[in-house]
């Protein structure tokens, strides 16, 4: 093997490994609402039962149809962590979380759903920190390697909630029993597994020479 391919051999052992996560946090956001936001009009029912892994809620349904609400998308990418739990903290009770796989579709549909239905995981069932003031959280599993969308909209006209600062906090694990995806090599580790291999061969590969040559 000359050193070139053992270069590309090592550059494609790291991107795989690089492709898990380090951690259980995929990731957190801190943020709030804006005016700028886009609306939609309705928004899901708060039936005070958060998503589980176990697919304990179902479809909540869709309230206030000609009400104008704001929302925000947020695209995250799963990795492995197939099973995924999501958190906000938010002392607001104006601002309600939920979850879709690959694309969020409001009002895209008719009634009673209106699109709201499409590709939906799970959602907190609550508005704001519940039971105060504990953070509210739900779980929901969806394909690996893919994003999935977590959507934070407000829960009153006039836009009653644009403003109120929330963090969300998404995790992945590899199973239902919270087990954390495979931790990463340090890069040095693998620079020094890749020159040691190079070393190896290449000193390999001169031997084979010399003996060719009689010396």
């Amino acid at each position: 093997m000359t050193m070139s391919r053992i270069t590309i051999r090592c550059a494609l052992a790291w991107a795989s490994l690089s492709s898990l996560a380090s951690a259980t946090v995929i990731t957190t956001i801190n943020s709030a609402l804006v005016v700028g936001d886009p609306t939609q009009l309705g928004r899901l029912s708060r039936n005070g039962i958060p998503q589980d892994w176990s697919g304990t809620e179902l479809f909540p349904g869709v309230i206030n149809s000609s009400t104008t609400y704001r929302y925000h998308a947020y695209s995250v990418n799963i990795g492995l962590g197939r099973f995924v739990q999501i958190e906000m903290d938010s002392v607001s009770p104006n601002t309600f979380i939920s979850a879709y796989q690959t694309a969020y579709l409001p009002n895209s549909a008719g009634g009673p759903a209106f699109g709201f239905n499409t590709n939906w995981l799970g959602d907190a069932g609550f508005s704001g920190n519940s039971p105060s003031p504990d953070s509210v959280f739900f779980q929901v599993i969806a394909a690996p390697g893919s994003n999935i969308v977590v959507v934070v909209s407000n829960v009153g006209a006039a836009n009653l909630g644009v403003g109120d600062p929330f963090t969300i906090t998404v995790e992945g694990f590899i199973d239902s029993e919270f087990t954390d995806l495979p931790p990463v090599p340090e890069p040095a580790t693998i620079s020094l597994i890749c020159l040691g291999l190079g070393g190896v061969l290449w000193a390999g590969r001169k031997r084979g020479i010399l003996a060719a040559r009689g010396r």
